[in-house]
């Protein structure tokens, strides 16, 4: 069932005549993977010895890290997710706010789509006005979502938003596969060089510059 909220959302792009695109945060603006697990090392431990950078490259997500799923490490993940002053501290993703802004010339964002919980809203906009982000909706995680099911809601919000929305800017496989195949909009696969779906639009894109370059390929005006 989608929410009131999200419903709402789409009404009112559709009474003010507005189509674009909408941005995931956590590791598509916000490199918050690099504060996680230097955190989940600090408290947990790293028994391989491994730089952050390298824990990253290996897991990509700290659920993915085996020996941090105990009931210790999992509890704290749980309260950190909801801890709305610590989505204050991440760090920015370096060069995303301009190539927003850059992209936003071409196509307007008109909202971020997130598996944040509502909680951290407060945090979370402050962080994006800190960092010169177009200033859109937030459509969070409810309450009722917990974590784990977070991408199959994401995907179920993204399609519905449909054709006010028309793409996302999105690093996380799970939503790309949990997309129904009659999705039509496009989702800018970030920080990805291939994808495992052929049957709707994804289009990999590693880097921002990537990014920028296929919205534009797709929205940009053409000289006739």
């Amino acid at each position: 069932m989608i929410e009131q909220e999200v419903q709402q959302f789409k009404q009112k792009l559709i009474s003010e005549g507005r189509e674009g695109l909408v941005l995931d945060i956590d590791e598509t603006l916000s490199w918050t993977n690099g504060y996680w697990f230097h955190e989940m090392q600090k408290k947990f431990g790293n028994p391989e010895n491994l730089l952050v950078k390298d824990l990253i490259a290996k897991y990509h997500y700290t659920q993915n890290v085996s020996y941090w799923q105990t009931p210790e490490a999992i509890e704290w993940m749980e309260n950190a997710r909801e801890n709305d002053l610590l989505q204050e501290e991440l760090l920015l993703i370096e060069n995303s706010n301009d190539m927003v802004q850059k992209i936003n010339q071409i196509i307007p964002i008109v909202g971020y789509l997130t598996i944040r919980p509502q909680s951290v809203l407060s945090g979370t906009t402050h962080w994006l006005n800190k960092h010169n982000f177009p200033s859109e909706p937030i459509i969070a995680r409810p309450k009722d979502i917990i974590s784990s099911e977070g991408n199959t809601w994401k995907a179920e919000v993204l399609h519905f938003l449909y054709p006010q929305v028309v793409g996302i800017v999105d690093d996380s496989p799970s939503v790309v596969e949990k997309l129904p195949n009659d999705y039509k909009g496009t989702v800018y696969f970030y920080d990805n060089d291939k994808c495992m779906r052929g049957d709707i639009n994804v289009i990999p894109c590693k880097t921002w510059l990537d990014v920028h370059y296929h919205v534009n390929l797709l929205h940009g005006k053409t000289d006739k």
